[in-house]
């Protein structure tokens, strides 16, 4: 029998070592005496499959012809979602380890990957390290004890090299929106330069249409000074900013706020120092930092604000479709994650070749070209 292990989200409450750390077997064999955690449904992407950023950095399909089109150049190997064959993993096993108290971009993933281990018809083991770095290594050991041909690691925290020494010795491992370790076969990510370069362009490109670059001020929502995710979309958003706007004058200003209250109390001291004529454009590196932001702008100010972020998550998709004044976000569809995640370690399981760094899709969505990916007929028109 060929087995996977995949580190993530469950629900069950079987103690590790007397910790919240938890280890579920989704499938025809209980790990434990404590009945198989229900899976979650997966995430439906209304729409036809995404065609957005290759290799060129286009924005994609789904665009009209006054969209921007990127030139960043991605440093990956770009992959188009595919989803897996029905039943075509009968018999083997899958695990996921992430926390269940996961952001909402963490949680998507992980619902995606789910969606498609079981389309797939293989078994699922899922254990829940909690935010606790020793318990994502009690979960590799766990892991290890269970035969896994392949696993999946998602945001593993702090747990770094430790993990490799901890988790299944010959199988490979794919890792997820975390940082490389050396017994991987292949990362799953975001291009995060393209995707902040995306969302520069944009901004730009809407400040020359609309002022010809004569605003007074960008203002660039950052995330942890230390995290380099936040360092490179910042470093993107600059880039395409400038080839629209290249003698835009001072240099933009940085608010490093690491979360969506810190960036409403940066973005609303920044607001009270500026003048209430001033045109202002705003870029944030993800959505929850956009979400404080625009929770800062007061309506009487609303039409000298411009805003565009990276994400384009489920919390921010219903603001692009009410607020003019957001004009959209690099979308990086973290619901089909599992698209990539699980085909190519289904491909490596087989002794098939994998890309190291693989990349998914980017394209810029705005509130016309939304529809092309998700249902948005709940969210409150302009």
């Amino acid at each position: 029998m060929v087995a996977i292990g995949l580190l993530a989200a469950c629900t069950s409450t079987e103690p590790v070592d007397g910790t919240t750390g938890t280890i579920t077997n989704v499938g025809s064999s209980p790990l434990s005496s404590a009945s198989p955690t229900p899976t979650a449904t997966g995430t439906s992407v209304i729409g036809p499959p995404v065609t957005g950023t290759q290799a060129t950095g286009t924005s994609g399909t789904g665009t009209s012809g006054d969209e921007p089109t990127g030139t960043a150049e991605p440093t990956g190997t770009v992959v188009t979602f595919r989803t897996v064959a029905p039943d075509s993993a009968v018999g083997i096993r899958i695990g996921m380890v992430v926390s269940s108290g996961s952001d909402p971009f963490s949680a998507a993933v992980a619902e995606s990957v789910v969606d498609q281990v079981q389309a797939a018809g293989a078994e699922l083991i899922r254990c829940d390290p909690g935010a606790n770095a020793s318990l994502a290594l009690e979960c590799a050991r766990r892991l290890a004890t269970q035969h896994v041909d392949g696993w999946i690691s998602l945001q593993p925290g702090q747990a770094g090299e430790a993990l490799c020494a901890a988790g299944p010795r010959d199988a490979p491992l794919i890792t997820v929106a975390a940082a490389s370790l050396s017994c991987q076969r292949a990362q799953v990510g975001a291009d995060d330069r393209l995707a902040g370069y995306l969302a520069g362009q944009a901004l730009g490109r809407s400040a020359r249409l609309g002022t010809g670059c004569q605003h007074d001020v960008l203002v660039v929502i950052t995330g942890d000074p230390a995290d380099p995710m936040s360092a490179r979309r910042t470093e993107g958003i600059k880039g395409g900013f400038a080839t629209e706007c290249p003698a835009s004058g001072a240099d933009p200003v940085l608010l490093d706020a690491g979360t969506q209250d810190r960036a409403f109390e940066a973005f609303t001291n920044e607001l009270t120092a500026l003048p209430d004529d001033t045109e202002i454009l705003v870029a944030a590196v993800d959505d929850g930092t956009a979400l404080g932001a625009a929770a800062a702008v007061p309506a009487a100010r609303a039409d000298r604000i411009t805003l565009a972020a990276v994400g384009a998550d489920q919390r921010a998709r219903c603001r692009i479709v009410a607020e003019p004044w957001w004009i959209g976000d690099a979308a990086l569809f973290p619901d089909r994650y599992g698209e990539v995640a699980v085909p190519a370690l289904l491909d490596a399981i087989a002794g098939k070749d994998v890309p190291a760094d693989m990349y998914v899709e980017t394209t810029f969505v705005t509130a016309d070209t939304l529809t092309a990916f998700y249902d948005v007929s709940d969210c409150p028109a302009r």
